[in-house]
């Protein structure tokens, strides 16, 4: 029972990682107003796709070390910052309620979140 919890949890955090590198997605293309479904994950300054080790959340930009694989071109800190912010809240939300309703609290937040960033980004671009 209780490594069934562990697994339920584990999933939980790492699909609040895989909605934070989503934000990020959004964060990025909404205020250029390209499309967040085409083209796939791609370096902006050389247009590499990324693979399965670029998308990693957090774990892939520490693997890269923080840049593109190929032109080596520098990728901001706040990449796996939203990443981490959107697990975390996942995390504190599973560890003050539990799997329920800590999961829904959870996936709430990290939506609020997400409409933050993304709503920054926007002013951000405006502000340009």
């Amino acid at each position: 029972m209780a490594s069934t919890a562990l697994f339920l949890n584990v999933y939980l955090v790492l699909v609040a990682l895989m909605v934070g590198s989503f934000i990020n997605l959004a964060a990025d293309r909404v205020p250029r107003r390209e499309s967040v479904i085409t083209p796939p994950s791609h370096c902006r300054a050389c247009g590499r796709r990324l693979n399965a080790i670029d998308l990693i959340p957090v774990a892939g930009y520490l693997l890269r070390r923080g840049r593109c694989a190929t032109c080596g071109v520098r990728i901001g800190s706040a990449a796996p910052a939203v990443e981490a912010v959107s697990g975390a809240c996942m995390v504190v939300t599973l560890i003050w309620l539990g799997p329920w309703p800590g999961a829904a609290v959870g996936l709430a937040l990290i939506g609020l979140w997400g409409l933050g960033v993304t709503g920054l980004a926007l002013r951000l671009q405006r502000a340009r």
